[in-house]
């Protein structure tokens, strides 16, 4: 965790080596910085004597300039495949701009922070900005009039699957998701190809699964595999494959038991999805865990596998780890992909991954004869990474 003299410390972990920045101070001064492969942090700090400073932290270590001798920040976009985003981080919660819409972000001497992106210009006082962060993604932001988790919740209750599938994904389509789910998280990890090679591969994950709602109040929503496919492609992700599961497990530092409740009807309704999202809760602030850390435990993860070509209309599911490491899911394309239970969760994962540090689709990964093996644990590449919609 990175802590500097802000009101409250800032956390990232962002990859960034898919774009420049370019700095011009005032006096016609220019900086120009190519992070490479790096963590990297926009920071706002309020100081003692009221003035504010941009810090700037990588591989280059620490870099602070006076906000008075800031005149605009352009961004240069190095990668074709990524669409990452600019964050500001507000007391009203986070705003995101592509960085490919963005002209340039302007510091007036008014104390304003001016953003233009196409023919807009955004204006924010500099005052009410907490910190900037990079997101891999582009997510729609969240209106302050969204209906809060339990306000859902209670409109969707008794609601047939058909219309309670069409009001979740509209409601995550329109950023209506707490704003810890927008902070993805950058995994590292080394895994071999088909021919025994070993390759280092960079991925950005959710902290946590699909939920509807704000910070304070969400509910963790289980869905169809259509409508967390609708919603991954929008989103530009896609799903987790089994082996991923199992990776993001390892890295999690959250890591709770599973509360698995006995089988009944009750399974499938709302209302036990409620409840169980709030004993996910309960356990992770007894454990310590905070909102945005990344948690494993807790949900079977709807997956893509090799079997849902030939399996048409079948949901792949699996995980749902012990703190052993063991999972109570084996690989499971036994339900209808109309089946839906508390126990179902969705992990999106960035579908722009870095192979070697070059950016590659995952979908374009698991096709590959070689390189499949880096993404999936399975004995063939995979054709139809993806559910059909």
């Amino acid at each position: 965790m990175t802590k500097h003299l802000s009101q409250k410390p800032t956390r990232s972990f962002r990859r960034v080596d898919t774009y420049s920045l370019i700095i011009r101070l005032r006096k016609s001064k220019f900086i120009n910085m190519k992070p490479t492969r790096i963590l990297f942090t926009i920071i706002l700090i309020p100081h003692l004597l009221l003035s504010q400073s941009l810090v700037f932290e990588g591989n280059f270590g620490q870099k602070q300039y006076d906000l008075n001798n800031i005149e605009q920040i352009h961004f240069r976009n190095d990668d074709s495949l990524s669409r990452p985003s600019l964050s500001l981080h507000t007391a009203q919660g986070i705003r995101q701009f592509r960085i490919a819409t963005i002209d340039s972000i302007l510091f007036s001497e008014s104390a304003d922070l001016r953003i233009y992106q196409l023919s807009y210009i955004h204006s924010f006082p500099i005052s009410g900005i907490e910190s900037f962060t990079i997101c891999p993604i582009t997510i729609p932001d969240r209106h302050t009039d969204a209906l809060s988790g339990a306000q859902f919740v209670t409109q969707i209750l008794n609601d047939a699957l058909y219309s309670r599938e069409q009001k979740i994904k509209n409601q995550i389509l329109a950023g209506n998701l707490p704003d810890f789910l927008r902070d993805m998280i950058t995994l590292k990890s080394e895994f071999s190809d088909l021919n025994g090679t070993v390759h280092t591969v960079e991925y950005d994950v959710m902290p946590d699964y699909l939920a509807v709602g704000s910070g304070q109040d969400f509910c963790r929503l289980p869905m169809t595999p259509q409508t967390a496919q609708a919603i991954a492609d929008s989103f530009g992700c896609i799903l987790p494959t089994r082996k991923l599961v199992d990776d993001i497990w390892k890295h999690a530092t959250v890591k709770l038991e599973p509360f698995p409740y006995p089988w009944s009807n009750e399974s499938t309704k709302v209302s036990r999805f409620r409840d169980h999202s709030h004993v996910i809760d309960s356990a992770r602030i007894a454990t310590g865990g905070e909102l945005g850390e990344l948690i494993a435990g807790i949900k079977k993860d709807v997956v893509i596998c090799n079997a849902l070509k030939t399996n048409p209309g079948k949901v792949a599911i699996y995980g749902w780890h012990h703190r052993s490491g063991s999972p109570i899911q084996p690989l499971y394309i036994g339900h209808s992909d109309q089946y839906v239970d508390y126990s179902h969760g969705i992990r999106l994962i960035n579908a722009i991954m870095r192979v070697d540090g070059v950016a590659k689709r995952a979908q374009d990964i698991l096709r590959d004869p070689l390189l499949y093996k880096l993404l999936s644990d399975e004995a063939a590449p995979m054709s139809q990474p993806y559910y059909r919609y």
